[in-house]
Protein backbone atom coordinates (compact mmCIF):
# COMPACT_ATOMS: atom_id res chain seq x y z
CA UNK A 1 0.00 0.00 0.00
CA UNK A 2 2.83 2.43 0.85
CA UNK A 3 4.34 1.79 -2.59
CA UNK A 4 1.13 2.96 -4.25
CA UNK A 5 0.54 5.88 -1.91
CA UNK A 6 3.83 7.70 -2.58
CA UNK A 7 3.44 7.90 -6.39
CA UNK A 8 -0.16 9.01 -5.93
CA UNK A 9 0.87 11.78 -3.51
CA UNK A 10 3.61 12.92 -5.91
CA UNK A 11 1.13 13.00 -8.78
CA UNK A 12 -1.39 15.05 -6.78
CA UNK A 13 1.38 17.40 -5.62
CA UNK A 14 2.62 17.92 -9.19
CA UNK A 15 -0.89 18.52 -10.52
CA UNK A 16 -1.58 21.10 -7.79
CA UNK A 17 1.71 22.90 -8.43
CA UNK A 18 1.16 22.97 -12.19
CA UNK A 19 -2.34 24.44 -11.77
CA UNK A 20 -1.10 27.10 -9.35
CA UNK A 21 1.03 28.61 -12.12
CA UNK A 22 -1.55 28.62 -14.92
CA UNK A 23 -1.97 32.30 -15.71
CA UNK A 24 -3.94 31.78 -18.93
CA UNK A 25 -7.04 33.35 -17.33
CA UNK A 26 -5.45 36.79 -17.77
CA UNK A 27 -4.91 36.37 -21.53
CA UNK A 28 -6.42 39.14 -23.62
CA UNK A 29 -6.92 42.89 -23.58
CA UNK A 30 -8.06 44.79 -20.47
CA UNK A 31 -8.85 48.49 -19.94
CA UNK A 32 -9.95 50.69 -17.09
CA UNK A 33 -9.48 54.01 -15.32
CA UNK A 34 -6.44 54.91 -13.27
CA UNK A 35 -4.41 57.95 -12.19
CA UNK A 36 -6.85 60.29 -13.94
CA UNK A 37 -6.51 58.55 -17.29
CA UNK A 38 -6.94 55.11 -18.83
CA UNK A 39 -4.94 51.90 -18.46
CA UNK A 40 -4.64 49.26 -21.15
CA UNK A 41 -3.06 45.84 -20.60
CA UNK A 42 -2.56 43.15 -23.22
CA UNK A 43 -1.47 39.63 -22.20
CA UNK A 44 -0.28 36.88 -24.55
CA UNK A 45 -1.23 33.23 -24.40
CA UNK A 46 1.26 31.24 -22.26
CA UNK A 47 4.12 29.65 -24.20
CA UNK A 48 5.06 25.97 -23.84
CA UNK A 49 6.84 26.78 -20.54
CA UNK A 50 3.84 28.66 -19.15
CA UNK A 51 5.59 32.04 -19.51
CA UNK A 52 3.54 35.02 -20.65
CA UNK A 53 4.47 38.39 -22.04
CA UNK A 54 2.42 41.52 -21.66
CA UNK A 55 2.35 45.22 -22.25
CA UNK A 56 0.74 48.18 -20.57
CA UNK A 57 -0.07 51.68 -21.80
CA UNK A 58 -1.20 54.63 -19.71
CA UNK A 59 -3.18 57.31 -21.52
CA UNK A 60 -3.72 60.67 -19.82
CA UNK A 61 -7.11 62.42 -19.83
CA UNK A 62 -6.41 63.84 -23.31
CA UNK A 63 -5.70 60.36 -24.75
CA UNK A 64 -1.94 60.84 -25.06
CA UNK A 65 0.29 57.89 -24.06
CA UNK A 66 2.39 58.90 -21.03
CA UNK A 67 4.27 55.64 -20.48
CA UNK A 68 4.54 51.98 -21.44
CA UNK A 69 5.52 48.83 -19.58
CA UNK A 70 6.64 45.51 -21.05
CA UNK A 71 6.46 42.35 -18.93
CA UNK A 72 7.38 38.72 -18.53
CA UNK A 73 5.24 36.67 -16.13
CA UNK A 74 6.14 33.16 -14.96
CA UNK A 75 6.22 31.05 -11.80
CA UNK A 76 9.03 33.22 -10.34
CA UNK A 77 7.07 36.46 -10.70
CA UNK A 78 6.72 39.44 -13.00
CA UNK A 79 9.63 41.39 -14.46
CA UNK A 80 8.97 44.69 -16.20
CA UNK A 81 10.60 47.67 -17.82
CA UNK A 82 9.13 51.16 -18.16
CA UNK A 83 9.34 53.48 -21.17
CA UNK A 84 8.22 57.10 -21.55
CA UNK A 85 5.70 58.05 -24.22
CA UNK A 86 8.63 58.73 -26.58
CA UNK A 87 9.94 55.19 -25.80
CA UNK A 88 12.86 56.37 -23.65
CA UNK A 89 13.70 53.66 -21.09
CA UNK A 90 13.28 54.53 -17.42
CA UNK A 91 15.53 51.74 -16.15
CA UNK A 92 19.17 51.33 -17.17
CA UNK A 93 20.04 48.66 -19.74
CA UNK A 94 20.59 45.85 -17.20
CA UNK A 95 17.84 46.91 -14.77
CA UNK A 96 14.19 45.96 -14.49
CA UNK A 97 11.47 46.01 -11.83
CA UNK A 98 10.97 42.59 -10.23
CA UNK A 99 7.77 41.55 -8.46
CA UNK A 100 8.55 38.16 -6.88
CA UNK A 101 5.82 35.52 -6.82
CA UNK A 102 4.28 34.85 -3.41
CA UNK A 103 1.43 32.56 -4.45
CA UNK A 104 -0.98 31.82 -7.26
CA UNK A 105 -4.37 30.15 -7.50
CA UNK A 106 -6.85 29.45 -10.28
CA UNK A 107 -7.92 33.13 -10.55
CA UNK A 108 -5.39 35.15 -8.55
CA UNK A 109 -1.68 35.68 -8.25
CA UNK A 110 0.02 37.61 -5.49
CA UNK A 111 3.43 39.10 -6.06
CA UNK A 112 5.51 41.19 -3.69
CA UNK A 113 3.74 44.55 -3.96
CA UNK A 114 1.27 43.57 -6.69
CA UNK A 115 -1.84 41.38 -6.87
CA UNK A 116 -4.00 40.41 -9.84
CA UNK A 117 -7.41 38.85 -9.23
CA UNK A 118 -10.04 37.78 -11.72
CA UNK A 119 -13.33 38.98 -10.20
CA UNK A 120 -15.35 37.33 -12.98
CA UNK A 121 -14.64 36.39 -16.62
CA UNK A 122 -14.67 40.03 -17.69
CA UNK A 123 -13.43 41.95 -14.62
CA UNK A 124 -9.92 42.18 -13.23
CA UNK A 125 -8.85 43.84 -9.97
CA UNK A 126 -5.24 44.94 -9.48
CA UNK A 127 -3.72 46.01 -6.15
CA UNK A 128 -0.46 47.93 -6.51
CA UNK A 129 1.62 48.97 -3.49
CA UNK A 130 3.26 52.34 -4.10
CA UNK A 131 5.96 53.80 -1.91
CA UNK A 132 6.42 57.56 -1.59
CA UNK A 133 8.84 59.04 0.93
CA UNK A 134 8.70 55.92 3.09
CA UNK A 135 4.91 55.65 3.10
CA UNK A 136 3.27 52.71 1.31
CA UNK A 137 -0.22 53.11 -0.12
CA UNK A 138 -2.18 50.55 -2.11
CA UNK A 139 -3.87 51.67 -5.32
CA UNK A 140 -6.72 49.49 -6.56
CA UNK A 141 -7.58 49.36 -10.26
CA UNK A 142 -10.64 47.82 -11.90
CA UNK A 143 -10.18 46.69 -15.48
CA UNK A 144 -12.68 45.19 -17.92
CA UNK A 145 -11.93 42.62 -20.61
CA UNK A 146 -12.19 44.02 -24.12
CA UNK A 147 -13.98 41.65 -26.47
CA UNK A 148 -13.31 42.07 -30.15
Amino acid sequence: MKKLLLPLLLLVSFATTAQEHDFSWITGRWTGPGFGGTFEEIWSEPDSNGDMIGMFRYFDATGKVQFYEFWILNETGLKLRHFSGDFTAWEDKEEFVDFSMIESTANKFTLKGLTYELVNDDELEIHLDMKDEGTVTTEIFHLKRVKD
